[in-house]
């Protein structure tokens, strides 16, 4: 995996529930190896810096924290929904949902000492 260095223009900013922010952005034209090497860094945790074009010396601001993805109960929750749509039940979602994780819930009562 290779760290790119591009200029691009932030297209538009999205305020999420979490505090955190979702961006776009637009790079300008890119070879094919650029665009592999881009598509390979999706989905990875990434240090960015955002400096301005034009502005020498800009001041930088250093956040910290941490990249929250998905939580571990929202990934499940989206797995079954695609494995429901997938297996083509008869059953509502809500009931598909709810069978599964009493399964899930069973077994690992099972294991309980």
């Amino acid at each position: 995996m290779k760290a790119i260095q591009t200029k691009g223009i932030i297209t538009s900013i999205r305020a999420k529930v979490d505090g955190s922010l979702g961006f776009s952005g637009v790079t300008p034209e890119l070879t094919y190896e650029e665009k592999v090497a881009f598509m390979e860094l999706q989905n990875q945790e990434l240090d960015c810096l955002f400096t301005p074009v034009g502005i020498p010396n800009a001041p930088k601001m250093k956040v910290e924290g941490e990249v929250r993805g998905k939580s571990p109960s929202t990934r499940l929750y989206n797995v079954l929904y695609v494995y429901w749509e997938q297996s083509g039940s008869a059953d509502a979602f809500d009931s598909f949902y709810k069978m599964h994780i009493e399964k899930l819930i069973e077994a690992y009562k099972e294991k309980l000492v």
